[in-house]
């Protein structure tokens, strides 16, 4: 993804892209399957572009509890800064992105990759109040009851259900 610079004046400039994901620099990923949109808020201050990257798509996902299959939309906000002072760049390491003072345009792709990545969660769930699966018959408790019936009780813990009677 490129964005051209080389007539922009100083100030605040959107651009928006609506681009596959293999064209965002992420290839098979597994969850990663529908369209991105990528909206760009640069401002060209001269010798420096400060760039907010906001990226949406949605992702395909297996949830963890309970394995069913749903779809989550995945959103990540980024700041990136390009300068062509190359004393600042020597300084900040890896935060500030070198830019040649006669460049034409700029390319955001690794930035809206990582930015997808990021997005990406590492523990899924299909909602907040998912009951998973049973550990015993494997029934799926958002759908149905367990069928393993009741449970014999542990001789170690009759001592307690003594007490809870009396109370």
């Amino acid at each position: 993804m490129k964005i051209s610079i080389k007539h922009l004046q100083d100030g605040l400039h959107t651009f928006r892209f609506i681009e596959p994901v293999s064209a965002c620099g992420v290839m098979g990923h597994a969850n990663l399957n529908a369209d991105v949109e990528v909206v760009v808020e640069l401002e060209k201050s001269s010798p420096h572009l400060f760039l907010n990257n906001q990226v949406r798509t949605v992702g395909s996902f297996v949830c963890d509890r309970c394995l069913d299959e749903f779809s989550m939309s995945l959103e990540e906000r980024v700041r990136v800064v390009f300068s062509s002072d190359p004393d600042l760049v020597a300084m900040a390491d890896e935060e500030i992105r070198p830019l040649a003072k006669d460049a034409n345009e700029i390319d955001i792709t690794d930035e809206v990759r990582d930015a997808l990545l990021l997005a990406v969660p590492i523990k899924t769930v299909c909602r907040p109040d998912c009951k998973g699966l049973c550990p015993g018959c494997g029934a799926n408790l958002n759908k149905e009851s367990c069928r393993c019936g009741p449970q014999p009780q542990a001789v170690r813990w009759a001592g307690l259900d003594k007490f809870l009677e009396k109370s």
